[in-house]
């Protein structure tokens, strides 16, 4: 009975046995025909790539070929070339960079709409190429080359920059009683935290939409609109509405003074002065009314 036993047991054991080796014989099948498949594929991929490869060589080769038979065209002349190569001009002179801009053919009166400028040249000329409104003007659209997705998100930019500086106005502006021959009064203090807060990211947001070179010009461009906005509460501004005691000039002038600039004019209906604008949103008339002063009568 032990022997029958015994006998049955081993027969099991080789039955198991022979069942595990089957299925690794069958799983190791199969994983040799995904990796030959696989391999297959790579295969195909790398003879594409060298088709490509190949095929570009040729390009590059027939583009060179072309470009060694190919005559350089003439440009402004037969002297142009002398004169790009430090030649001089006719009567024996060195040719100055306007008679060359002249021989290629973009001088000044070669376009009505362009003149071409350098680089260094284009940093120092002035260009209120941003509004009061903090929307670029179409010269400096061109100027800059920007796209409308760059441009949208600059002057939103300027937008959240005046809305956080005209709240602080609201609350921060001082009425001074008038005296003499002043007849309106304003201050407004200086907040350097709000300006070193809020020009540092402006230009980080500048320089990474734009690059730095035409990043640079940015600020050039809006010095109106930012001493129309208070430099943003980097200094003390005041403003003052006086009247002329000899009767000989507009009876009215008024005058804003803030750092190292200011500005003053009679007082006409279209230039009040921004930075007050969310005090008075009526301009001269809201100023008049409360500080009880007749408007000149060439007002309008």
């Amino acid at each position: 009975m032990k022997k029958i036993l015994l006998a049955l047991l081993i027969l099991g054991a080789g039955a198991i046995a022979s069942a595990r080796l089957s299925l690794l014989a069958n799983q190791s099948r199969t994983s040799a025909t995904k990796s030959r498949a696989e391999c297959a594929r790579l295969t195909s991929q790398m003879d594409e790539l060298a088709a490509t490869a190949t095929d570009l060589r040729a390009q590059v080769e027939a583009k060179k070929t072309q470009l060694a038979v190919t005559p350089v065209p003439a440009v402004g002349g037969s002297d142009a070339a002398s004169a790009l190569s430090g030649g001089s001009s006719k009567d024996g002179r060195r040719a100055t960079p306007a008679e060359l801009l002249r021989r290629l053919g973009i001088g000044w009166n070669s376009s009505a709409d362009y003149v071409l400028v350098s680089k260094a040249a284009l940093k120092a000329i002035y260009l209120r190429g941003i509004d009061e409104k903090g929307v670029f003007t179409p010269t400096a659209c061109g100027i800059l080359a920007l796209t409308p997705a760059e441009r949208a998100t600059i002057e939103a930019a300027f937008k959240r920059a005046e809305a956080e500086h005209t709240e602080w106005v609201k609350t921060a502006v001082q009425r001074v009683e008038p005296a003499g021959d002043i007849v309106a009064d304003y201050r407004l203090p200086a907040n350097p935290n709000l300006a070193e807060r809020i020009k540092p990211e402006g230009e980080a947001l500048l320089s990474e939409t734009l690059g730095s070179e035409r990043a640079g010009l940015i600020p050039g461009y809006a010095g109106a609109w930012l001493f129309g906005h208070g430099n943003l509460g980097a200094t003390a501004i005041r403003f003052t509405v006086r009247r002329h005691p000899d009767g000989q000039q507009s009876p009215l002038w008024w005058q804003i003074e803030g750092g190292n600039s200011g500005s003053s004019d009679k007082i006409r209906s279209s230039d009040f002065p921004d930075v007050f604008r969310p005090i008075f949103p009526g301009g001269w008339r809201d100023l008049a009314q409360r500080e009880g002063f007749a408007l000149p009568d060439d007002f309008e």
